[in-house]
């Protein structure tokens, strides 16, 4: 028998269904009527059904290594699309049971949730949003959030219609995989792909139910659950989520308990166009992208001209990651423990600092101006309107300036210098470029432009040109030997020698330094080659005619000539200026049987799609005879160490690498020191049968630089960061790389060169 109560209870409950039927009839439905009237009013604003079925949105292009890996992307957004089954089932479990329970029965509105929601702003309690999914992704897709009321009101229902058509056009698959694609979870995460490299380092497949739920708890409000700003309150977000999958039955109490004591285990890797691998390289490949689709007319699918940084290009480079990381430590290893701390303490005195003492007060004068209109400040302050006076009263007064610095954490020092003194600081600082190239593809497998991309932005590997010194010196042998001039075993005596030089009607000698003393015995040319001895250089340049013109032929037929390559003696001992990756690609001549093959970086580029849009056409030519090449490459093999038959000596500038130190490299190799004219430039390209590395250092100014050849040469600065990197790069088993001896030519055929000399001495490394 019912109770007065329960009979009360029964009436009171009738009365508010009648009341919020009366309720919905009298206010509700008119209210919906006129905004439904006002939605199909303005229906231009909605999206076309080619919009709905082609939804347009920026995509980044991605950068690929040649071993699949991403190193980094252009965009105006940093997304990358990615399938329904490139998603973690995690992420769809968390997705539905947090924001959608009824996704997959409703066809784009809930109506229960909206009654729900709609009570509970009459009875003045949250009972929990009414927004399906579809309806979201509506929102992110075609909308921005509008100022008034009422335009939100009339959005709302916008969305609903077009939540309906979206329904009726896409699978409940593809439309969580739209949703993943369009959300942006912040720090340039744009996109789950994006999010899931940058906060957990992993590819959206493979992410955990904690690190899936507290990427989808961030879909409540990005900036309030931002995990690098707001850990707790994410993790509480993400808490969350995890009782809701508890509350659907996805997860056990069991899961539940445990997860939900888990950290955050956030992997953050910012992505950003100046941190990352490969810096340079990346920025190389950016305008090498842009010249090829001007240059090729490349259209989108939309027939217009390809934007790289929203079209969503596919660009695969020749760069492999794992190289290219050794590369980068191999520089920074040596430049912040060890060859900068040398340069301080040489430099600390100078009279004007970081400046050689011998530099004129013009040349610093001009090198100090030219870094301050050079500078961002510069820049910046001009484009403020400020007057030249007053721009250089700023670089005069002393501020706080944040500076590269090796010791300091993270790279970065606080310190209090105007911003003149912090130009002079950085023309103190040493710089670096490493160039490491298959001489038998061409393809550029390490790009290493500098110290610090964010502080030194200057690409010393490709923009900057600097002399060679002595690594031209196997270009003057090989033009000797294939002219048949002379042979490896052809002897010079060790005597200071001078060149005639025709000079505007006179005649001037040209005598090559380097060497103090002099010990009149025959030297081998193979011996000179590695020991790096200029005046046996010079008489085998006189021997060729004095001008060097069949080197200066060499460059030409590789397309590596500039003006600086004259047909000149001095030229043979390194006076003319290239970038490490010209003489390193030109290096590869000598491992590669005398053929130049054109460096490549961009392998292909494709459409979002995968359609192929363009592919390099290589250029290959022989420079020199193939024998020519493997005698000078045999030759080079003697840098780390060769006895001179004649006398018992042992020559060879890089026998440093064969000895205990850190760098010192096991396998067979060949290569060239060089060094330039007051140490400011120190170089090394060395050879392995698959790959050529190139090393240049110096400071930004050449009258920055070592006072001691001892500490300045090319062997103390370039040579140790060659073999850190080749060290490990053949330690790396990731890396497939052949560690034999080279291979002759003619198809493998020896090609030995019988040395006999009159002496008893019957050593003949040459054999």
């Amino acid at each position: 028998m019912k109770t007065k109560n329960s009979k009360g209870e029964l009436i009171s409950r009738k009365f508010k269904g009648r009341l919020i039927l009366m309720l919905w009839a009298g206010v509700i439905l008119p209210v919906l009527m006129i905004v439904l009237v006002l939605v199909f009013i303005s229906e231009s604003s909605l999206p076309s059904i080619d919009e709905l079925e082609n939804p347009r949105s920026n995509e980044a292009s991605i950068v690929y290594s040649s071993d699949g890996k991403q190193i980094g992307s252009f965009y105006l957004s940093n997304r990358t699309k990615v399938n329904y089954n490139d998603l973690s089932p995690h992420l769809i479990d968390a997705l539905v049971a947090t924001e959608d329970v009824r996704f997959y029965t409703h066809s784009g509105v809930d109506v229960k949730a909206l009654l729900r929601a709609v009570f509970g702003v009459f009875v003045g309690k949250n009972k929990g949003g009414a927004s399906t999914i579809t309806q979201q992704l509506s929102k992110m897709m075609f909308h921005e959030r509008p100022k008034s009321k009422l335009k939100r009101v009339i959005q709302k229902f916008a969305e609903w219609i077009i939540a309906s058509r979206l329904e009726k056009r896409y699978t409940k698959q593809e439309i969580i995989a739209m949703y993943f694609n369009e959300f942006d979870f912040l720090n340039t995460a744009v996109g789950i792909h994006s999010a899931a490299r940058i906060y957990f380092n992993k590819s959206p497949k493979e992410l955990s139910i904690e690190q899936s739920a507290m990427l989808v708890g961030m879909a409540k409000n990005p900036s309030i659950f931002n995990p690098v700003r707001r850990p707790e309150k994410t993790l509480k977000r993400r808490e969350v989520v995890l009782f809701q999958m508890k509350n659907n039955s996805i997860l056990t109490q069991q899961q539940y308990d445990s997860i939900r004591q888990l950290p955050l285990g956030l992997d953050y890797h910012p992505e950003t166009h100046t941190t990352g691998l490969a810096p340079y390289f990346r920025e190389h490949v950016r305008i090498k992208t842009k010249q090829i689709v001007k240059n090729n007319n490349l259209l989108n699918e939309y027939r217009k001209p390809i934007n790289i940084y929203s079209d969503g290009l596919k660009i695969y480079t020749s760069i492999d990651a794992n190289v290219q990381k050794h590369a980068e430590k191999a520089v920074a290893k040596h430049l912040q423990n060890t060859l900068q701390n040398l340069l301080n303490k040489e430099i600390k005195n100078n009279k004007h600092w970081p400046f050689s003492n011998e530099t004129s007060k013009t040349t610093r004068k001009n090198s100090i101006n030219r870094a301050i209109k050079n500078s961002e400040r510069y820049r910046k302050l001009v484009n403020q309107g400020w007057s030249k006076e007053d721009i250089m009263k700023n670089f005069n007064t002393k501020q706080s300036i944040r500076v590269f610095d090796w010791k300091s954490k993270g790279l970065v020092k606080q310190k209090n210098m105007t911003p003149k003194d912090s130009i002079l600081y950085y023309k103190s600082i040493l710089r670096a470029g490493l160039i490491a190239i298959d001489p038998h593809t061409g393809f550029v497998k390490a790009w290493v432009g500098g110290i610090n991309y964010r502080h030194f932005k200057y690409d010393c590997s490709n923009k900057s040109k600097r002399q060679v010194g002595s690594t031209m010196k196997p270009f003057v042998y090989a033009a000797a030997i294939e002219s048949g001039q002379i042979s490896p075993c052809t002897t010079f005596p060790d005597i200071k020698y001078c060149i005639d030089i025709p000079f505007g009607g006179i005649t001037k000698q040209w005598c090559p330094g380097g060497q103090k003393n002099y010990s009149g015995e025959e030297i081998p040319v193979y011996y000179a080659l590695a020991s790096s001895k200029n005046n046996i250089t010079a008489q085998v340049i006189k021997l060729t005619g004095g001008k060097n013109s069949r080197v200066v032929n060499y460059f030409k037929t590789m397309g590596l000539w500039n003006k600086s390559i004259e047909q000149v003696s001095s030229l043979g001992l390194g006076v003319c200026d290239l970038s490490v990756l010209e003489q390193t690609s030109a290096h590869c001549i000598f491992s590669n049987y005398g053929v130049y093959v054109q460096p490549i970086t961009v392998v292909r580029i494709e459409d979002k799609y995968g359609n192929l849009l363009w592919e390099p056409k290589q250029e290959i030519k022989q420079v020199i005879d193939p024998n020519t090449a493997f005698s000078v490459l045999k030759m080079m093999k003697g840098v780390t160490g060769v006895k001179n038959p004649i006398t018992g000596k042992t020559g060879g500038t890089a026998r440093r690498l064969k000895s205990t130190r850190a760098y010192s490299f096991s396998g067979i190799m060949a290569g060239k020191t060089g060094t330039t004219q007051n140490n400011s430039d120190g170089w090394f390209v060395g050879h392995t049968p698959d790959l050529v590395a190139g090393v240049w250092v110096g400071a930004e100014d050449p009258s920055v630089h070592f006072k001691t050849t001892v500490n300045g040469q090319g062997a103390n600065t370039a040579l140790p960061i060659w073999g850190y990197f080749m060290k490990e790069v053949y330690r790396d088993n990731k890396i497939k790389i052949n560690k034999t001896d080279f291979i002759p030519p003619n198809e493998g055929g020896k090609t030995q060169i019988e040395c006999t000399y009159s002496t008893n001495n019957t050593d003949n490394p040459w054999m």
